[in-house]
């Protein structure tokens, strides 16, 4: 009988100690989206300021995170390109919009930048989407001790 309470002690120890590691994934992921988000709002900000005549912000898919995004953000639409929409909403803007990409995070030293790069964007016949730079944001965060957690420090625009 004691041989089958340690194994089972060994079995409830061994299942609750792999949930641990599932557990901080899970709150990092929560953060991670929370800063993706904040970035987002942070560049609406910037858009309804200096951009009055933008209502609508396409974003590039970026899987993982642009599936989170609200679909309206500070008073802007916000719509995610894919596959599956992105001839039919280039045709509804005669084949040219400002077509918009959220990098993914990087790290640098103790801060964390995430990128949102507007490219002037056309639909060619023969060659699909063309895509052209015209210049970059970046949403910067840094760790703060006291919060335990990233918080936004500034928004630069490159």
């Amino acid at each position: 009988m004691k041989v089958k309470q340690f194994y089972l002690l060994l079995f409830v120890l061994f299942t609750f100690s792999l949930a641990q590691p599932h557990q901080a994934l899970a709150q990092e992921t929560e953060e991670e989206i929370s800063i993706y988000l904040q970035a987002l709002e942070k560049y609406a900000e910037w858009i309804t300021r200096f951009e009055k005549q933008t209502d609508t912000l396409y974003f590039e898919e970026l899987r993982g995170i642009t599936t989170l995004f609200p679909k309206e953000i500070k008073g802007l639409t916000v719509v995610v390109l894919n596959g599956r929409n992105q001839r039919e909403v280039y045709n509804a803007h005669d084949n040219e919009l400002i077509q918009r990409k959220m990098t993914p995070a990087r790290v640098s030293g103790k801060e964390i930048e995430i990128g949102i790069i507007p490219y002037q964007g056309r639909l060619d016949p023969q060659r699909g989407v063309v895509l052209s730079l015209s210049k970059w944001f970046a949403v910067i965060f840094q760790y703060s001790p006291k919060a335990e957690r990233f918080v936004y420090v500034r928004f630069e625009n490159r």
